[in-house]
């Protein structure tokens, strides 16, 4: 198994190495991929796919919540509907700073925004429900498609892959790097930077005529270990290598980009604004590709509207902040969000007041590469999906479930890199599997 592993490892990077030099070059011609991943397993009935509970007479004339409601934080008769034909549920919540309507979402963003429900993610386990909505496999050995990404479009930048966790393995296509605070950028950016004196001049470790000898001599030292190579796969991994101790220049490029409120803002602790930041501004350096964000605790088997509702608030509106970073760095035109979670939660609620894992789910794309609007896909009043017509993308009884597996070929086509060498020889998906027009 080792063997087999190493072998596959080294042909991959081999891959990478081989692939023309055009491909490897770092441009902002192809847009900044942001996954964000909802850990624990988000509930869609309590926002882009509302049930709501329905009001019935006690007996007495006095109406009532029905004993087994699907929410019980708002009513079905409630339900909002934003000019693209997202149902939405009326709610808000605390998003860590402040109140959050989650109206503010759907209709900020109704010309931006595509929902898909129903989704049937085949499990509902954490770790293979992550691993598929972000492989497009069940099984294991599979990179996320965020990781595909950067390594097949910019195999060369340094921080191609920003990851925060979540599901980000790489199998050896990128080297995925995380991120998480402006010293430790500074301090990989500005190596022989020891601190600054009172006046704010910089104290160096060496002087910066004999550093810049080192890293010469450095230089010349891993290129002739380069050349000796014969193997491929040896040789890229001998490059990877020399990428890692050349990288600071670029690095200095991205601290360029940093926001000046980084550490200061108001909404600096909001994981999907925090981490998006970071790789906004790699992307503006022209170093960054996709970049992995996690925000956690949505796996709310207890006290379910308590726990769960400000989660989601905190996520929307980091996306709000984001999107309006974009808007004010002038690449709003340039970001694609994905958005999604390892699989729903159960229809109604447990004997503690929440709710546990449930196989549908429901995803949500922003970004102006995505020409689709509105909704596609359905699911019951419990929440148990409806089948899609392959074709019309219409709800049909006779159609076919949509998977995770189902997005992520729809979304290697909306990439550019369905084609490409790495997965097809690689990292296929089913040949049998149908090819949806999910967003074009």
């Amino acid at each position: 198994m080792l063997r087999r592993n190493f072998l596959k490892f080294t042909s991959v990077a081999a891959a990478i190495a081989l692939m023309p030099l055009e491909a490897k070059a770092a441009t902002n011609s192809n847009p900044l991929w942001i996954f964000i991943q909802a850990s624990g397993g988000w509930d869609p009935t309590s926002f882009c796919d509302p049930k709501g509970y329905n009001e019935v007479d006690d007996g007495s004339g006095t109406m009532v919540m029905e004993s087994k409601p699907m929410n019980k934080s708002f009513k079905k008769a409630d339900i909002l509907t934003n000019a693209q034909g997202v149902k939405y549920a009326p709610l808000r919540a605390n998003d860590g700073i402040r109140e959050y309507n989650f109206s503010d979402f759907f209709e900020n963003n109704a010309d931006d925004l595509l929902v898909i429900n129903g989704i049937d993610t085949q499990t509902n386990g954490h770790a293979s429900g992550n691993r598929y909505m972000m492989s497009g496999k069940l099984s294991e050995g599979y990179p996320a498609l965020s990781a595909l990404i950067a390594g097949i479009t910019m195999p060369s930048a340094p921080l191609a892959f920003i990851t925060a966790g979540g599901y980000d393995m790489t199998d050896g296509v990128v080297a995925g790097t995380r991120l998480s605070n402006m010293n430790a950028m500074n301090e990989l950016a500005f190596v022989n930077k020891q601190g600054t004196n009172k006046d704010g001049s910089t104290i160096n470790y060496k002087d910066p005529s004999v550093f810049e000898r080192i890293l010469k001599a450095r230089e010349s030292r891993t290129q002739r270990i380069i050349n000796k190579q014969k193997l491929d796969s040896v040789k890229a991994l001998a490059e990877q290598y020399n990428l890692a101790h050349t990288g600071s220049n670029e690095l200095k490029k991205l601290v360029e980009f940093i926001p000046d409120d980084i550490d200061t803002h108001e909404y600096k602790n909001n994981p999907v604004f925090s981490q998006g930041r970071f790789a906004m501004a790699g992307y503006k350096a022209g170093l960054t590709a996709s970049v992995n964000i996690v925000s956690g605790g949505f796996d709310t088997h207890g006290n379910h509207d308590a726990n769960h509702l400000p989660k989601l608030a905190r996520l929307f509106k980091g996306v709000d902040l984001l999107k309006q970073d974009a808007i004010d760095q002038g690449i709003a035109d340039k970001v694609i969000f994905v958005i999604g979670s390892e699989f729903g939660r159960t229809p109604g609620y447990n004997q503690g007041n929440g709710k546990d894992h449930w196989s549908v789910g429901s995803m949500m794309f922003l970004g102006k590469a995505i020409t689709k609007k509105g909704v596609i896909g359905g699911t019951t009043d419990g929440h148990t999906l409806k089948k899609v017509n392959s074709s019309s993308l219409t709800l049909d009884e006779n159609g076919i479930s949509i998977t995770y597996a189902h997005i992520n070929k729809a979304l290697r086509k909306l990439a550019g890199i369905e084609n490409n060498d790495l997965l097809t020889q690689y990292y296929p998906l089913p040949t049998s599997l149908e090819d949806l027009n999910l967003f074009t």
